[in-house]
């Protein structure tokens, strides 16, 4: 047995017979990802990560033995400067070489840059000096201005350089979100949410573009009385190996309703919008806006092409 893990995490789920593989998910992974390489750092820490297609990796993150400003008594104001000096210096070239390491190990085909936040003066002093590998200087895109420099200023980073990487899925994403935003508080009536809202609309062919996020897994049941007095359907979180779940008494004969049948929500969806001609994206929760489309707003969001009332 062998078990390949993809690169990138599945989102949907699909019961699929047939005599050959269903391999066009994996496949689509396969194809060329660019890959941006991301720093953030001040005095006191840094953290390191890549930005592959749309999903956001930290690898490292560091913290400092830097003194502060203060210093002790008895020390001198010249010493416990050049002490300090010295420190800042061997911090930043504790950084350089974790990050040399994180985006030396890339495929360098398909490396786009560095981007590099923090405060200033502190980016600039380690942009000018001669801390990370003398090829991966020639590819840094540019600095910018951030607020935190652990993990979560890592896609702070992305958001500050999103004119530099506007061509990329993820900021594609970010500004298709902002869009359903726009269109949410507007009176245009042309934003819709919620898995009842969304799939009336999609059923009337309203919906231009439908957002799903990677983190979205439900199940759309059909449920059934088994004497025939009762169907209904409904849509039930997906857990991982959960077997077993009763839908309760029929409410016209008080016997056990059976699930006679379980489609992925996703998989579902996405035909609906395939049969209407409505452009499908799958949105990351590797930034803000992703994270806040998938836990205010259940996943599942859509900006109309009319407003529907619905």
């Amino acid at each position: 047995t062998t078990i390949v893990e993809p690169p990138q995490p599945i989102v949907t789920y699909r019961y699929h017979c047939d005599s050959s593989f269903y391999l066009e998910p994996l496949e689509e992974m396969l194809k060329d990802a660019k890959t941006y390489g991301l720093l953030v750092l001040d005095r006191r820490e840094a953290a390191v990560g890549l930005l592959v297609g749309k999903h956001i990796e930290a690898h490292r993150t560091l913290t400092s033995t830097v003194p502060g400003k203060q210093r002790k008594g008895g020390q001198s104001a010249h010493r416990f400067q050049q002490l300090r000096l010295i420190a800042i210096h061997e911090f930043y070239k504790r950084i350089g070489d974790a990050a040399s390491d994180v985006f030396m190990a890339v495929d360098q085909k398909n490396f786009e840059g560095i981007l590099i936040g923090g405060p200033s003066p502190t980016k600039e002093e380690f942009e000018s000096g001669d801390f990370l590998h003398h090829e991966l200087k020639k590819k840094i895109l540019g600095l910018f201005d951030v607020a935190y420099t652990d993990e979560s200023g890592l896609p702070e980073l992305v958001n500050a350089a999103s004119e530099k990487l506007s061509d990329i899925d993820l900021i594609a994403e970010k500004k298709l979100i902002q869009r359903f935003f726009t269109e949410l508080v507007s009176d245009s009536g042309k934003a819709a949410y919620g898995e009842e809202s969304v799939r009336a609309n999609l059923l009337i062919g309203a919906v231009e573009v439908l957002m799903i996020s990677e983190d979205l897994r439900a199940e759309r049941l059909t449920i059934r009385c088994p004497n025939g007095d009762h169907e209904a359907k409904l849509t039930k979180a997906f857990k991982p190996g959960e077997d077993y779940f009763s839908p309760g008494p029929c409410p016209v004969c008080g016997y056990s309703m059976e699930v006679v049948e379980k489609v992925d929500i996703v998989d579902e969806l996405s035909e609906m919008a395939d049969q209407m001609n409505t452009q499908v994206e799958f949105i990351s929760t590797d930034f803000d806006e992703g994270s806040q489309l998938m836990n205010a707003f259940g996943g599942l969001v859509a900006i109309l092409r009319f407003s529907t009332g619905v």
